[in-house]
């Protein structure tokens, strides 16, 4: 390795630890981080259980950490606010470094959690946090066009956005985590629910069951044929 290589490495590395230990401070008053350490890269860098107040949570999501440098190229482009959505502002971010291999992008499909990718960009002076959903259906590949768009920018200084608004707790990342979350088990062909109350999250059916019919209707197929699978097992032992 040459003397300008090994420079770029160490510089790499140290913008890594400091993405890192930014990303776990400031996720740790609405989530428990746990690293993944090891000598070998699975595609993920934490699993975090969620946490509201002083309670844990079912929720688990997975979260694999990026940082990258601000170029005047490469700025993040604002595009807009997601109104009736996350109610974040939205960014397009052109870099490279925030590319994710397929083996790694087909890595996450098989687990039973939401992932996130999060982009931190380090200006030298502060951090700025993004992050990208992927769930099913919304995924985009690294490959395409697409996949520099929806970057959703979750941090204010050291706040973490848990909810875009924090008096009314709706919003934020709480909101998109809860419906990745419904997604996921939809498209496992399981109808699962989880009062989002219990993750402080102060919209959606305060209720213990319900069913997300536009969310359905995408996963019907999958959860039809977890049905048809399981009908006959119910009619002989719930009849």
């Amino acid at each position: 390795m040459s003397d300008a290589e090994y420079k770029k490495f160490t510089l790499q590395a140290k913008r890594g630890i400091k993405g890192e230990a930014f990303f776990e401070s400031l996720i740790s008053n609405h989530s428990l981080p746990i690293q993944i350490a090891g000598l070998k890269d699975i595609g993920i860098d934490y699993i975090c259980q969620w946490v509201y107040k002083d309670r844990p949570t079912p929720i688990l999501y997975a979260v694999q950490v990026k940082t990258f440098a601000i170029t005047n190229k490469k700025n993040p482009k604002y595009i807009r606010i997601r109104k009736n959505f996350n109610n974040l502002k939205e960014y397009q971010i052109a870099n490279n470094n925030l590319q994710v291999e397929n083996k790694t992008f087909a890595y996450w499909h098989t687990l039973s959690m939401p992932v996130y990718l999060f982009a931190i960009c380090d200006t030298g002076q502060e951090m700025s946090v993004f992050y990208k959903r992927y769930t099913p259906i919304l995924t985009k590949p690294s490959k395409s066009p697409d996949f520099y768009s929806e970057f959703y920018k979750v941090n204010n200084g050291s706040e973490f956005l848990a909810f875009a608004d924090s008096a009314k707790q709706t919003g934020g990342f709480a909101r998109d985590l809860f419906i990745d979350y419904i997604r996921w088990n939809y498209s496992k062909g399981f109808i699962m629910y989880v009062n989002p109350r219990t993750m402080g999250l102060q919209q959606f059916p305060d209720r213990k069951y319900a069913i997300f019919e536009d969310l359905f209707d995408i996963y019907k197929d999958k959860v039809l044929l977890n049905y048809k699978s399981i009908k006959p097992f119910l009619e002989k032992h719930c009849t």
